[in-house]
């Protein structure tokens, strides 16, 4: 048989394609079971950052005890496995899967719900909310930065002879989702100590700024004494968006058990003209207003976001 030049060049090529081919299919078995195992291991391996401990605070152990059995209803109750949610959470909160929740609101069946105030700047709106609440027959929960404790310390003392609860607002001012777990630490126990410098007494409740947290937030805060408590109704009133709709909002929106964000900073400017009208539309409904330690012993801490 006499193999021509033609023919010898046609079975070369088809000899190189088969090869090329072959080369190909094979390179690519081989990649992927080279990732299937490494995707493997790095799931196993994957780390969760809320099981590191930090060092509780010098001064934990004194956080108000008065009333006692409040105090302990959130810290003694610790947090369940079923706590732990899959679905992300919305609404000025970080967006962390399988996070460990702070409390939104309180599951009861009872008509009662807890007015908050943060202060973190300002003096000109304190004494006017204080004088409401205390016409209005209210004890709430005020959450006090540890910078304007330290500024304004007769402020301070007004609000614990009323009779509030006073929880943490945390020191400097910042998203603490953004820092690590020593920063976060230092941040509530620089807080912690200044709030018992000028109240002389602490409640075990902790509110991030800005509302900002993630698991190491919570789990940071724990380990210090405080539960992370964010809120199920915002009156937004910080941004001063009138008084009608202010209330409105607070009345549409308020549920038993629920957690009400209000701020006694100089930015809430209409909360002195809004504040008599929410709490008297609230009692209207049938809502005990009561400060946070009170409506923690009248159900379960919820850790759903309802907003």
């Amino acid at each position: 048989m006499i193999v021509t030049r033609r023919r010898l060049l046609m079975l070369l090529a088809l000899f190189i394609c088969i090869t090329v081919g072959m080369g190909f299919v094979l390179g690519r078995r081989m990649e992927q079971a080279r990732k299937l195992p490494l995707a493997h291991e790095a799931e196993e391996a994957s780390p969760d950052k809320s099981a590191t401990d930090v060092p509780a605070a010098g001064r934990t152990g004194t956080l108000d005890t008065h009333p006692s059995p409040a105090d302990k209803a959130i810290v003694d109750k610790g947090v369940p496995d079923e706590a732990l949610v899959d679905e992300p959470v919305t609404e000025m909160i970080a967006i962390v899967p399988k996070v460990k929740m702070p409390i939104f609101y309180v599951e009861t069946k009872e008509p009662a719900v807890a007015l908050t105030f943060d202060i973190s700047w300002g003096q000109q709106q304190v004494m006017g909310v204080l004088g409401i609440l205390r016409e209005k027959n209210v004890k709430s929960t005020f959450f006090l930065s540890g910078p304007w404790a330290k500024r304004y310390p007769d402020l301070v003392q007004e609000i614990a002879a009323a009779g509030h609860d006073i929880g943490s607002h945390g020191d400097a001012h910042v998203d603490l989702s953004n820092y690590s777990r020593d920063e976060v630490a230092k941040n509530i126990s620089t807080a912690h100590e200044d709030l018992l410098d000028t109240a002389g007494r602490v409640s075990p409740y902790f509110r991030p700024p800005n509302g900002d947290y993630d698991d190491v937030v919570v789990d940071t805060a724990r380990s210090l004494g405080y539960e992370t408590v964010i809120w199920a109704v915002d009156s937004l009133d910080w941004k001063n968006p009138g008084v009608d709709f202010m209330v409105e909002r607070v009345l549409g929106r308020t549920f038993s058990g629920a957690i009400v964000l209000m701020h006694a900073s100089d930015s809430s400017q209409q909360i002195q003209d809004a504040l008599p009208l929410i709490i008297d539309g609230l009692r209207g409904k049938g809502f005990r207003l009561v400060p946070l330690s009170e409506l923690t012993r009248l159900g379960t801490p919820a850790r759903r976001d309802p907003r």
